[in-house]
């Protein structure tokens, strides 16, 4: 799949002809369709995360359409999604290897190969670089393997020259959201869907954007008119299951997840583990453990969660019904599926430090930052800190966040609430002028409000809602 953002009116006519290829199919009937839709509908079924029938439709074209160069590209880039490099580099040998898309294909491969050195000699032989096509072409081929920066470069010349172009547009905002340039990329979407505001992938690029500034409830927003535009488009369900879980809203979270796996984006043992994982936040933890007991009968090599998350997940449970010796067995279990698992090392700790053992907390936190040594290892030990009320250490954590990456995610907000904890004016003040929308009047009263509450699970409790606001 070259994933190219369909424009709109092609996307109505791509889905009455899979309707038709689909009927055909049924009635047990042949179906001629040239071979230029056929590559396309084999796309356009591999956005939808329908491999299968990506696979079944290039093949068929290519019984009507011996060697046609649309199907083999589409072919190739279909087992390039696989992972398959040998069968795709098998089709790229039968191909023209002077022609522009044979080379964006092969350097593909190549950077696949980890022979990047050897794409870019490729490219650079590529005579009409200037041409908007060639443009989008290899734009799409560097985000595919994950270097949009290299895709900005190749397109920066364009810029100017098809600003109102819009095949051009749609790869432009898919790069700048790869570069986390989400101001542009908001303002490039905006653009497309007001050129065509019926075109699911706009919504969702606009979507993303949102999402990964955690502006979730304008995410959910987004992904509801890319739902609207194609109903069974299942990345917009999916995301927006995800806006839902960080919104604390299980219910809402688990319906959209059903509903992608019911669009085959998601498997049943990621909506299990999801149940499991809303239960052990309601504190209901022999519920929880049904659900995370089924997700790991169910486990099949899932992408989103590791066998030995769900181990240790179901090692908390049974630590909180006070099973000690099964919790011990299932953390050994996560330890010895992968021992260099970071987010199993940051639950253990977390675990440890609700039970007020800082100690051992520490231990495991070393572990997970000797294995993720990175900013977003440092916020997640100083968000346990501070929903544990240990101040001074989720302070530390949240600093050594900042010192290794200055503009991480609303770092400036969650120093600047820590040290008001802490009641350091000097700090809070250097870190509230930081941040985007720095604390006013109002928002110090309603935060002493929360405080004033009397308890220490009081206080735990409104220090989580003041973080929760900051999610």
């Amino acid at each position: 799949m070259n994933k190219k953002n369909l424009l709109s009116g092609r996307e109505r006519e791509l889905q009455e002809m899979a309707e038709r290829y689909e009927k055909a199919k049924l009635n047990q009937q042949s179906i001629y369709l040239d071979a230029e839709d056929l590559a396309d509908l084999a796309d356009w079924y591999s956005v939808r995360q329908k491999r299968d029938m990506a696979h079944e439709v290039a093949s068929y074209g290519l019984t009507l359409h011996p060697e046609n160069i649309s199907l083999l590209i589409e072919q190739a880039y279909l087992y390039l999604d696989d992972n398959n490099l040998e069968a795709a580099q098998q089709i790229a040998n039968q191909l023209d290897s002077t022609q522009t898309d044979t080379k964006i294909l092969q350097a593909q491969i190549y950077i696949l190969n980890n022979e990047r050195p050897k794409a870019i000699s490729l490219l650079d032989t590529i005579d009409e670089q200037d041409d908007v096509d060639t443009m989008i072409n290899v734009a799409y081929m560097y985000i595919n393997v994950g270097l949009p920066q290299e895709a900005l470069t190749w397109l920066k010349s364009g810029i100017e020259r098809y600003s109102d172009d819009e095949p051009f547009l749609s790869v432009l905002g898919d790069v700048y959201y790869g570069t986390k340039q989400y101001d542009k990329a908001i303002e490039v979407y905006n653009k497309l869907i007001d050129k065509n505001p019926y075109s699911a992938f706009y919504w969702f690029g606009l979507a993303r954007c949102y999402f990964d500034q955690q502006m979730y409830n304008k995410a959910i927003e987004a992904c509801d008119y890319a739902t609207i535009s194609d109903e069974d488009f299942p990345d917009a369900y999916l995301m927006k299951g995800y806006a839902f879980f960080y919104l604390q809203n299980d219910e809402k979270a688990l319906e959209c997840f059903k509903k992608a796996g019911d669009l085959g984006i998601v498997s049943q043992c990621f909506i299990d583990t999801l149940n499991g994982l809303a239960k052990s936040a309601e504190k209901k933890w022999e519920e929880a453990l049904s659900y995370l007991q089924l997700a790991l009968d169910e486990y099949e090599d899932d992408i989103i969660i590791s066998r030995a998350m769900l181990y240790a997940n179901i090692a908390v449970c049974y630590r909180r019904m006070n099973q000690t010796q099964l919790s011990d067995q299932y953390w050994k279990k996560a330890h010895e599926t992968d021992p260099e698992d970071a987010d199993v090392h940051l639950l253990e700790g977390r675990m440890w430090l609700e039970e007020r053992r800082y100690d051992k907390g520490h231990l495991c936190w070393e572990k997970a930052l000797q294995y993720a040594p990175y900013a977003l290892t440092w916020n997640e030990i100083g968000m346990a800190c501070i929903e544990n009320l240990y101040l001074e250490e989720g302070k530390e954590a949240f600093e050594k966040a900042k010192e290794m990456e200055p503009d991480f995610f609303q770092i400036n907000e969650k120093l600047a609430t820590t040290y008001l904890l802490l009641r350091d004016k000097e700090n809070f003040l250097k870190y509230n002028r930081l941040c985007e929308h720095p604390l006013t009047i109002d928002g110090l009263i309603e935060i002493q409000k929360l405080l004033s509450q009397e308890g220490k699970e009081s206080l735990e409790q409104a220090i989580k809602n003041i973080f929760s606001a900051l999610r």
